[in-house]
């Protein structure tokens, strides 16, 4: 056999044995893991869960559905990593794992983004929550919000929640850079006035304050 036909059968072997990759052999910190590398699903990772996923890398393509918080998602990208397209879209209410806390609402919407490598080139859609609260471990309205995405400065994503009467929150992210600012503004009677100060969002008297988020 020549060096050449050696590699080539080198090659298919290892191909096929990617292909049937037991996506448990990942090692993923990740509960009920089943399938291969390029299609599987697992039960819960981390407060995630259910979660199935499909790559077809010679295609660039790839699937991740997925629950969380009562809500299912779905995010697709193609193309990557030259001209590529992605997004992220709600799936409506689907059942998902507990934790120790639940929030309840209605969301809906969608996001898209293009771009080329680790660049941002063009974002659209919207991603809306209405009647947004916490369920568990207490009751807790926290109204109606939105989310966007735009390539100005990188890859941004904003947002904001409020409750008339109550409270606004405004979110302003830089994905890229890990780090995200948040505006508060609440009602000395809002609901959520005690629990931003009982974890030091706000401080004293203050109805208005702004938090640094990094990750």
């Amino acid at each position: 056999m020549t060096r050449r036909g050696a590699a080539w059968l080198c090659l298919v072997f290892c191909l096929a044995v990617l292909a049937e990759l037991p996506a448990s052999w990942l090692g993923l910190p990740a509960q009920g893991v089943v399938g291969s590398l390029w299609q599987g699903q697992a039960t819960q990772w981390g407060a995630v869960g259910p979660l199935s996923w499909e790559l077809q890398p010679w295609r660039m393509q790839a699937h991740v559905a997925f629950s969380f918080q009562g809500q299912g998602w779905q995010a697709r990208v193609s193309g990557w990593p030259w001209r590529w397209q992605g997004g992220l879209a709600t799936l409506g209410g689907q059942a998902s794992t507990t934790q120790g806390y639940r929030l309840a609402g209605h969301w809906q919407g969608a996001l898209q983004v293009q771009g080329a490598g680790r660049e941002c080139q063009a974002a659209s859609g919207r991603i809306t929550v209405n009647d947004l609260a916490l369920a568990e471990p207490w009751s807790l309205g926290l109204g109606q919000g939105a989310i966007e995405m735009t390539c100005q400065g990188g890859w941004r994503l904003t947002g904001n929640l409020g409750l008339a009467g109550q409270h606004v929150l405004a979110l302003d992210a830089d994905l890229l850079a890990r780090r995200a600012r948040l505006n508060i503004e609440v009602q000395p009677d809002a609901a959520l006035t005690p629990v931003l100060r009982s974890v030091q969002w706000l401080g004293g008297d203050a109805l208005r304050g702004q938090r640094e988020v990094r990750w």
